[in-house]
């Protein structure tokens, strides 16, 4: 690293610092600003930017000090084993010496600083974990995660002519370019593959979504004949995803109440040829458009507004932006979102419940006050379903991804049957 990068680094850190958007927000706004870095700066940038950030609460105990220059000393000294000298280079009134900060890592025995989590946080996980897993579990949260892409099956059938095409244009070692473990339809990639100038994807023939989240469209089990809901379809990767799992046939209706993303959503749809599907921007879970399609759909999503705390190594600032009381506000709507949903279920349709948290306050709790208070609802168990399609996962009433065993994000997921 040359002092350029190094004062860029520390000005795109002091951006996110002092501004309440997300990481990623912050940093495709400072590129916009800084069109001089060139395409391996850029790469250095956000790749010291993320690190820092995912590492902070460490650093700052390191350096005793929150200044940007002084977290993009300890990164360098901790994951590039920088020297005193060049260290000196780049920062000449630095006068901590390096083994005065390795010492100080020595003494660091609290893993959740270590680790570089809210003390709250790393407390429910050591809840689900025992004390062999939480490390393991812990080395996961703090390391950079994959790009993965869905295979539209809409365009192209094949994996194996994707992952073929993906290695022959990406500048990347073929084997690091692979099929997802456990998703049919997942390729995974390195973290930061520029994939987005590629005619496959310009094309429609794949799209970024998480392996999870390609799970949990196959756990709606939508078929040609249904009629599905997305009840807050986002930006819509599950709902172009529905979309191709139903053929281009049946219909699916794409509910969100931001029209921005609904917008994004239509551009999406037009690049993937799918046919089936059409946006509706609803005010609020209680909209009228919604009142008038109750007990219609044979599938209903509900993909509900969560903390995101099962991203956190794609987005590690998420980790600063909650506490428990912030969990319990989001439960109270996320229960809201569910029971208005649940209207849309006919006699006999499911109702699938989903978040991107690992939080039992968002999830567990959220379906076991549900169907406390929803009688006409019953657990299905999802195991046959993932059987079905040969997602070899073992989960029990529910999915629940986990961080040691499936090398994804956080995703939990319940299907309910209307009976009565």
């Amino acid at each position: 690293m040359n002092i350029f990068l190094f004062k860029k680094i520390s000005s795109a850190l002091q951006d996110h610092l002092n501004s309440e958007h997300p990481a990623d927000s912050n940093l495709s706004y400072f590129f916009k600003y800084n069109t001089n870095l060139g395409v391996k700066e850029r790469g250095e940038v956000a790749e010291t930017y993320y690190g820092i950030i995912r590492n902070k609460l460490l650093y700052e105990n390191l350096m005793q000090s929150s200044q940007p220059e002084n977290l993009v000393v300890a990164h360098l000294v901790i994951e590039k084993s920088y020297s005193d000298e060049e260290i000196k280079v780049l920062s000449p009134d630095f006068t901590i010496s390096i083994q005065a900060i390795k010492d100080r890592l020595k003494k660091i025995s609290d893993l959740w600083i270590r680790y570089s989590l809210p003390e709250w946080i790393f407390r429910k996980l050591a809840e689900s974990y025992d004390e062999k897993k939480i490390k393991l579990v812990l080395n996961k949260l703090t390391s950079p995660s994959y790009l993965d892409v869905r295979v539209n099956t809409i365009k192209e059938k094949s994996r194996e002519v994707i992952i073929k095409n993906l290695q022959d244009n990406l500048s990347i070692n073929p084997k690091k370019i692979a099929a997802s473990n456990l998703s049919p339809i997942g390729v995974r990639l390195p973290r930061g593959s520029q994939i987005q100038n590629l005619p496959i994807f310009k094309d429609g023939l794949i799209e970024v979504q998480d392996e999870g989240s390609q799970i949990l469209s196959f756990i709606v089990d939508a078929n040609r004949k249904h009629m599905v809901a997305d009840f807050c379809a986002g930006a819509g990767g599950k709902t172009l995803a529905l979309g191709a799992m139903m053929s281009g046939s049946g219909r699916l209706y794409a509910f969100d109440v931001n029209d921005k993303r609904l917008t994004n959503l239509r551009k999406r749809l037009k690049r993937s040829g799918l046919s089936n599907t059409v946006c509706h921007h609803i005010n609020n879970e209680n909209d009228i458009r919604i009142k008038r399609l109750r007990g219609k759909f044979d599938r209903v999503l509900v993909d509900a507004p969560c903390s995101g705390l099962g991203t956190i190594r794609r987005n590690p600032d998420l980790k600063w932006k909650h506490d428990l009381d912030t969990i319990f506000e989001m439960q109270k709507k996320q229960l809201n979102i569910l029971t208005a949903a649940s209207k849309l279920t006919k006699l006999g349709g499911r109702l699938i419940y989903a978040t991107c948290s690992f939080m039992p306050e968002e999830n567990e709790d959220v379906v076991n006050s549900f169907l406390k208070d929803n009688s006409g609802f019953k657990v299905v168990s999802i195991q046959p379903i993932l059987d079905k399609y040969d997602i070899a996962v073992t989960s029990s009433d529910f999915f629940k991804t986990k961080f040691d065993e499936h090398d994804m994000d956080g995703f939990f997921a319940a299907v309910l049957e209307r009976v009565n």
